[in-house]
C-alpha cells in the first residue's frame, strides 16, 4: 500500500515536470513568434514591425477633428505632435500643435541637447548637413513689384538669415544687438583655400563692430565698416572708398554742379604756385608698408608734404595717428588752367612788345 502511494506521488512529479517543460517550450515559441511578428493598425498585412494605415489628409489649420495618421501626446497638457500623409500630394508631414485648436502651433526641437542633423546623409558633420540639394526660402515676397522688406528687430523676417549673440550672456538672445554670421566655401585643409563673407552686429571689439568683411584665399579683400567706409586692400578705411592698390577705370567723375557750391572766387597766383611745385620720379616703399600693396614700377608725382606748403587745398590727411598724406591730383587741373592763362597773358604782352620794337627798328 505504501509502495503504491509512493509510485503515485513520483508519477505526479514526473507529470508536473513534463508540464513545466511543455509550458517553457510554448513560452519560448511565443516569444520567438512575437520577435518575428509585424503589428498592423488599420491593416491586416503589415510589412514592418509597426504599420499604421489611416485616411490621408493635409495638415488642418483649424478645428480639432481627426487629422493625420499618428499622434504623440502627453498625459496632461494640450500640445501634441501629429504625423500624416498628404491627400493632395505625395509629401508626409508632422506638426506640433494644440490638440484642441489646430491653428495654435508649437515649436519642434531636434537634438535639443546636442548632436548633428543630416538631410540626404547618414553621417552629418555639422549641426545641419545637407547633401544633394540646396536651401530655398519663400514667403512674403510674391512678385517683382514687392518693395524691400523693412528691417526686423526681435523677430526674424521673411527671407532673413540672422546670426544672434547672447547679449552679454551665455545663451541665445534673439533680442540682443550682437551677433555674427559667416558664409564660407572651401578651406577644408587650409584657410588659404577658403572664401568667406563675415557679417557682424554690435560688438565691443572694434574689428567686429557692425561691419561686413569679404575674403578670398583666406585673405581679407574688402571691408565695409560701421560708418559706411569701404576699404579694398585695407581693413581700416578712413574715407568712403579707400583702395590699397591700383585702379583702372574708363572715367571718374567728380561732383561739380554750380548748385552744390558756395563762396566761389577766382584762383590767383596760379603760375607762381605751379612754378613752386617739384615733380619727382620715385619708387614706393614696399618693405615698410607691405599692407599698402604698392607697385614696383617707377612712378611720377609729387611729395605731399611739399605740395601742402604751396597748395594745402589739395592735400588730405587720413584719420590715423600717423596722418598719412594724399594728393587730390585731379584738383591740379583748375590750377594748371589758370596758370596757363596767366602765362598766356605774359606771352601776349611780350608779343606786343616785340612787335612794337620790330616796328621801331624798321
Amino acid at each position: 500500500m505504501v509502495l503504491q502511494e509512493l509510485r503515485y506521488i513520483l508519477g505526479r512529479f514526473d507529470l508536473i515536470n513534463i508540464m513545466k517543460k511543455i509550458l517553457y517550450i510554448l513560452c519560448c515559441l511565443f516569444i520567438l513568434n512575437i520577435a518575428d511578428a509585424q503589428t498592423g493598425i488599420g491593416t491586416t498585412a503589415p510589412v514592418n514591425k509597426l504599420e499604421v494605415v489611416s485616411t490621408s489628409a493635409d495638415p488642418a489649420t483649424s478645428g480639432s477633428s481627426a487629422n493625420g495618421n499618428l499622434r504623440l501626446g502627453p498625459s496632461s497638457g494640450v500640445h501634441v505632435l501629429d504625423f500624416g500623409m498628404s491627400s493632395t500630394s505625395t509629401y508626409a508631414w508632422l506638426q506640433a500643435r494644440s490638440k484642441s485648436a489646430y491653428g495654435t502651433t508649437y515649436n519642434i526641437a531636434i537634438n535639443p541637447n546636442g548632436g548633428n542633423v543630416g538631410i540626404g546623409t547618414s553621417n552629418p558633420t555639422a549641426k545641419l548637413n545637407i547633401v544633394g540639394g540646396g536651401i530655398r526660402i519663400f514667403g512674403g515676397f510674391p512678385n517683382n513689384s514687392t518693395t524691400r522688406p523693412a528691417l526686423n528687430t526681435l523677430n526674424i523676417g521673411n527671407y532673413e538669415i540672422r546670426g544672434v549673440g547672447g547679449g552679454g550672456g551665455a545663451t541665445q538672445a534673439d533680442g540682443s544687438d550682437d551677433g555674427f554670421l559667416r558664409l564660407s566655401a572651401g578651406g577644408g585643409t587650409s584657410a588659404s583655400t577658403q572664401s568667406s563673407i563675415d557679417l557682424t552686429g554690435y560688438s565691443n571689439v572694434a574689428d567686429m563692430l557692425n561691419n561686413i568683411v569679404m575674403r578670398t584665399a583666406g585673405t581679407e579683400r574688402l571691408r565695409i565698416d560701421n560708418v559706411g567706409n569701404v576699404g579694398i586692400g585695407t581693413s581700416s578705411p578712413t574715407v568712403k572708398l579707400q583702395v590699397n592698390g591700383d585702379i583702372i577705370a574708363n572715367s571718374i567723375g567728380g561732383s561739380s554742379d554750380f548748385r552744390f557750391k558756395t563762396n566761389i572766387r577766382p584762383v590767383t597766383n596760379a603760375l607762381d604756385k605751379i612754378k613752386a611745385l617739384r615733380g619727382v620720379y620715385f619708387n614706393w616703399n614696399q618693405n615698410e608698408f607691405p599692407d599698402r600693396q604698392f607697385g614696383s614700377n617707377v612712378e611720377l608725382g609729387f611729395i605731399a608734404q611739399e605740395v601742402e606748403k604751396i597748395i594745402p587745398e589739395i592735400v588730405t590727411k587720413d584719420k590715423t595717428k600717423e596722418e598719412y598724406r594724399s594728393i587730390k591730383y585731379d584738383k591740379l587741373v583748375a590750377l594748371l588752367v589758370e596758370a596757363i592763362k596767366e602765362q598766356q597773358k605774359q606771352i601776349d604782352s611780350l608779343t606786343i612788345k616785340v612787335n612794337n620794337l620790330n616796328q621801331k627798328n624798321k
